[in-house]
């Protein structure tokens, strides 16, 4: 899936049934990431680089795949809780987010997600 069929999808979902959080799935981290980074994203590669960015032990590789990861949360937080700014050209408020991984350290890398907070 592109990103922004992603982006639509996930935002979709949470106009449907509006929350103070977003969750998003591993698929479409990796998805998205992998489009951002130009080359296969695996969960198993996202599961390691979060893994290392949470124990303060990220390298320059793994910040890119935690940045890539995280642009989904910025571009989906943006258009589910901001104010679009020009709809033609796609632009929207940036919303300030906080992020919370979980299961990036389970035996299933692939049950990976991320919840996604407004600030």
């Amino acid at each position: 899936m592109a990103q922004g069929e992603i982006i639509t999808s996930i935002v979709s979902s949470f106009k449907k049934e509006p929350r103070n959080k977003i969750i998003i799935s591993c698929s479409d981290l990796c998805g998205y990431a992998s489009e951002e980074l130009e080359s296969e994203l695996t969960p198993e590669s996202l599961a390691k680089a979060i893994n290392a960015f949470e124990n303060g032990e990220a390298n320059e590789h793994d910040e890119r795949i935690v940045d890539a990861a995280t642009s989904l949360c910025h571009q989906a937080s943006n258009r589910c809780w901001g104010e679009c700014e020009d709809e033609e050209e796609d632009e929207w408020s940036e919303v300030d987010i906080s992020t919370e991984w979980s299961d990036y350290d389970s035996d299933n890398p692939a049950e990976l997600f991320v919840t996604v907070y407004q600030d």
